[in-house]
């Protein structure tokens, strides 16, 4: 990958957006070009927007009386935009499946399904996948919906392989949400002396040392799946040689919000 992935986002729930943006903004890959909360505003920002929009992640939980699915496929191509959609929602409706027929649709995805997976979702579709959770692959079978052959089955990670459940929490909290030391150890009350050595612990526990040392091969800790593997050396290329804190951090998150592929 040469290149950000350049994202907007529709959204009207703040929270949801935000969540989203702060995902995005952390993952290597991908910028956060703009926030809109309808298809109005979207209309605004395709008028006073030079810069292209690779993917526009669109919550189709909005899609009711005002407008649908097609009306934002419309919108785009009124202002000659060239983007994928990448639907999102919090539960898979067959009405939405009815309108994804359009070259310009890359995949409907569910919220709680794909989590802190969200960059690596927009970066398996930057790379022309379409892409389903279980949930909306579910949906397609009720409905015997015909299916791409490039389809892609995400599952945003639960749990992190050997990790305690506190010390997935406490990597979450370091890693994802980059929770500085002191801020950390005043969340799980213990001191910051401490909190030092605990996220220490947690960086050799993820293998982080070994693998950028030389001394494991990356697939020891990333499984089997090559789509995974391919898409973690290029973020450790952008990396480089570099062991400063903050790089370190994010080759964590990274590694902490990898999905699981199902097919």
């Amino acid at each position: 990958m040469d290149k950000d992935i350049l994202v907007a986002i529709i959204e009207d729930d703040l929270f949801s957006r935000n969540w989203m943006s702060l995902l995005l903004v952390r993952d290597w890959r991908t910028r956060v070009m703009g926030e809109v909360t309808s298809r109005y505003e979207l209309a605004t920002f395709l008028e006073n927007t030079n810069s292209r929009i690779d993917i526009l992640l669109t919550d189709v939980d909005i899609f009711g009386g005002d407008y649908s699915y097609n009306d934002i496929c419309q919108t785009i191509k009124n202002h000659d935009h060239e983007m994928k959609i990448l639907c999102t929602g919090v539960r898979a409706e067959e009405r939405i499946f009815k309108q994804l027929d359009n070259e310009m649709c890359c995949g409907y995805i569910l919220k709680q399904e794909i989590g802190y997976s969200l960059g690596w979702a927009l970066s398996f579709a930057s790379d022309g996948n379409w892409l389903l959770t279980p949930g909306t692959l579910e949906a397609t079978h009720r409905m015997n919906y015909r299916l791409p052959n490039n389809k892609m089955i995400l599952s945003g990670r639960k749990s992190i392989p050997g990790f305690t459940e506190r010390e997935s929490e406490v990597a979450r909290l370091a890693f994802i949400f980059s929770l500085g030391r002191r801020d950390l150890a005043d969340e799980l009350k213990i001191s910051e002396q401490w909190s030092y050595g605990l996220v220490s612990e947690l960086y050799e526990k993820l293998g982080l040392g070994d693998i950028l040392s030389g001394e494991v091969d990356p697939a020891a800790y990333l499984g089997d799946n090559t789509i995974i593997q391919q898409h973690f050396r290029e973020i450790m290329a952008q990396l480089g040689t570099s062991k400063k804190a903050k790089d370190l951090e994010t080759l964590a998150f990274h590694f902490m919000t990898m999905p699981d592929i199902l097919n």
